[in-house]
């Protein structure tokens, strides 16, 4: 998968812009489902480069590395891509693209509530805390039993997260459900809480010192579920 992230131009791997190196994780996750049938899905398409909403929404669009690479990988997987930038253009055999604000619960539930259960949930999107935070209450739901919830850049901040609803930073929530296997996200009703808590049937932590980081830094998580 390294190979492949690399030759396609995402960051995943290990030479491409931050190089982040999720690729070594994923390889050990999922080889083992690598050819069979099921449903992904990717939620942020292409690095941003940017912090203006509006901005992000009319962004010209260049390419979805990523995808490509998730579906060289998984042969036999449907894939759907979301973004707040419109991706339509991209017209590829076993890809479909959403169309979706992170920080609208609605449009989250619209999506959950049109797919099957998912087997792999990646998000990568904002790296914005209350998107993160959201996003894994609404599509945690639909992850299938044995799949997996993986959240990426958990080290970015990014400017936006200021005019967001306040929250802990995700890798604080993730050090505290570490110890205490309890998820500390303060919207969520104590009932959403703990069917999310109690779901969680282990936990992958993915630190290095890549892509602006000088420490070995939380820079992912993967949730997988009972």
């Amino acid at each position: 998968m390294t190979k492949l992230a690399n030759a396609l131009g995402t960051d995943k791997g290990d030479e491409v812009y931050h190089a982040h190196g999720y690729t070594s994780i994923y390889s050990f996750l999922f080889e083992e489902f690598r050819r069979e049938p099921f449903t992904m899905v990717e939620i942020g398409l292409q690095r941003g480069g940017c912090d203006d909403p509006e901005e992000l929404f009319t962004r010209k669009v260049e390419d979805i590395p990523s995808i490509k690479m998730w579906l060289e990988f998984f042969p036999k997987a449907n894939i759907i891509g979301c973004d707040i930038s419109d991706f339509s253009a991209f017209k590829i055999d076993r890809f479909r693209f959403e169309r979706l604000d992170m920080g609208d619960p609605a449009a989250l539930e619209r999506l959950a509530g049109s797919l099957p259960p998912v087997r792999i949930v990646i998000d990568d999107a904002s790296h914005a805390a209350y998107h993160q935070q959201l996003a894994l209450a609404k599509l945690f739901p639909i992850v299938e039993p044995g799949g997996f919830y993986i959240i990426e850049d958990l080290h970015v901040t990014p400017i936006t997260a200021a005019r967001l609803p306040s929250c802990n930073p995700t890798a604080a929530v993730v050090e505290r459900f570490k110890h205490t296997r309890q998820l500390d996200i303060a919207f969520l009703s104590p009932i959403e809480r703990r069917n999310i808590e109690t779901s969680i049937r282990k936990m992958f932590i993915h630190r290095n010192d890549k892509g602006g980081v000088s420490r070995w830094a939380m820079k992912m998580v993967g949730f997988e579920k009972y």
